[in-house]
C-alpha cells in the first residue's frame, strides 16, 4: 500500500480573532423593557474586511420573564485609530420564558410580545498579545 503525500499547504496569515461586547436596553412592550448584556462570537477579521459576528442569548428578567434572541452583526465600521465596532439590530423571540424548577418554561400568563434592541458594540476585545 502506497501513501500519497499531500502537497504542502501555504501559510496565509489571517487577521486576529476577536469578539465585541454589547450592553443595551430593549424597546418597551406591554409596559416594560429588558436589559441586554452579551458578547458576540469571536471571528478573525479587521476593520476593513467586511466580517460579521453571530450572537445569541437572552434578555435580563423583567416582569418575571425573559426573551431569547439570535442574530448577526453588520460589517465592521472602522474608527480613526484602526479599531472597529459593529451595529446590532435585532427583534427578540415573542415567547416569554421564566425559570421554574430548574428548567425554562413558557409563561402562558404573559401575552406573547417582542422587543427590539439596536446599537453599537464596543471595539474588539480578546486579541492575542503581539508576538504570541
Amino acid at each position: 500500500m502506497s501513501v500519497c503525500p499531500l502537497p504542502p499547504v501555504p501559510y496565509v496569515p489571517q487577521p486576529p480573532a476577536h469578539a465585541h461586547a454589547f450592553v443595551g436596553l430593549t424597546s418597551v412592550a406591554l409596559g416594560h423593557f429588558h436589559g441586554v448584556e452579551m458578547f458576540v462570537y469571536a471571528v478573525n477579521g479587521d476593520g476593513t474586511d467586511g466580517h460579521v459576528h453571530r450572537y445569541q442569548g437572552y434578555t435580563k428578567m423583567a416582569m418575571g420573564h425573559f426573551h431569547r434572541f439570535i442574530g448577526m452583526t453588520g460589517p465592521p465600521i472602522t474608527l480613526p485609530d484602526g479599531s472597529h465596532y459593529h451595529e446590532i439590530d435585532v427583534l427578540t423571540d415573542d415567547e416569554p420564558f421564566e425559570f421554574k424548577q430548574n428548567y425554562y418554561k413558557t409563561m402562558l400568563s404573559v401575552k406573547r410580545h417582542t422587543h427590539k434592541f439596536a446599537g453599537r458594540t464596543g471595539t474588539g476585545i480578546g486579541y492575542e498579545p503581539p508576538g504570541w
